[in-house]
């Protein structure tokens, strides 16, 4: 009777647990914020964000796909799988296509990074933001930016163009830190965080310092998307409800500035209250747009 009884218990907790519907979740390898290979795995702040939210959301089953960053996007914008992606930022034309949740990350915006004690670049720009327009038309300087993602409009319309010493390049094949080392190219337009965690790749102790872009806020907020469907708006309701809660938690703070110096930690908490209460989308900050990728 005992074990009837245990396999009665077994078979319920399977139904239980297969009535459950499935929350799809697309990811990629993009360190700092979602690693998927090394020693580090799993310890992006994304992973670390993610992980507690899908904890939150008990009431569903959940899957996780890696994915290469290059075709997220495009696997996004063409699959009929209902799905979320933690950790997107907000354009026009990923609107068409995916329901935002409410802020769910705060992070330090794109900046100018080389190496410290950068003469030419201190000379150009003494003052502590940088003028965009201004460092890409400086013929003595060569500029690095990473193919396949979003940026503002400000950087977006010099990259790979004539008079701009802004090139865009692939980071899968190539470690941008070790560029820099080798004075192949003179700034970095990225995540001050990605270019210390491509240092710590290289196994290299290289000084960098980066300067904040003068055209766009200091800080940005990134969302969870999910499917522009019906399954898809429900999702992002409970998520919604969710982060409402996980926001308020010391442990949601420190893994989202898991990977952030001390630096970038200072520019964010001025900012970070508001971020705590802040329950609506916002489409990006208002002096900000975005190029559609």
């Amino acid at each position: 009777m005992k074990r009837l009884s245990c396999c009665i218990t077994l078979m319920l907790w399977a139904f239980s647990a297969s009535a459950q519907p499935v929350m799809q979740w697309y990811t990629s390898h993009w360190p700092p914020y979602r690693i998927s290979e090394g020693a580090y795995a799993g310890q992006g702040s994304f992973d670390l964000l993610l992980a507690q939210l899908i904890e939150a959301l008990p009431q569903y089953q959940h899957k996780i796909h890696q994915i290469h960053l290059a075709r997220i996007v495009k696997v996004s914008a063409t699959t009929s799988e209902n799905h979320c992606t933690f950790g997107l930022r907000y354009t026009p034309e990923r609107d068409k296509r995916s329901y935002f949740s409410q802020p769910a990350a705060l992070l330090p915006n794109l900046a100018i990074n080389m190496l410290a004690q950068h003469d030419r670049l201190n000379r150009l720009e003494p003052e502590q933001a940088v003028q965009m327009n201004r460092l890409v038309q400086e013929p003595e300087l060569v500029g690095l930016i990473e193919n396949d993602r979003a940026y503002p409009i400000v950087i977006a319309a010099q990259i790979n163009k004539i008079g701009s010493n802004l090139g865009g390049s692939s980071m899968t094949t190539m470690n941008p830190a070790q560029l820099l080392a080798a004075k192949r190219v003179d700034y970095v337009v990225d995540y001050p965080n990605r270019l210390r965690y491509f240092s710590i790749e290289a196994k290299q102790e290289i000084e960098l310092e980066f300067r904040p872009i003068a055209e766009i806020p200091h800080f940005s907020y990134t969302y969870v998307s999910c499917s522009k469907t019906e399954t898809g708006k429900n999702w992002i309701k409970d998520i919604d409800l969710a982060l409402s809660q996980l926001k308020q938690k010391s442990e949601y703070k420190q893994a989202m500035y898991r990977w952030f110096s001390e630096q970038e930690q200072q520019l964010l908490e001025p900012h970070y209250g508001e971020f705590q209460h802040t329950r609506l989308f916002v489409p990006e900050q208002a002096e900000t747009r975005f190029s559609d990728l």
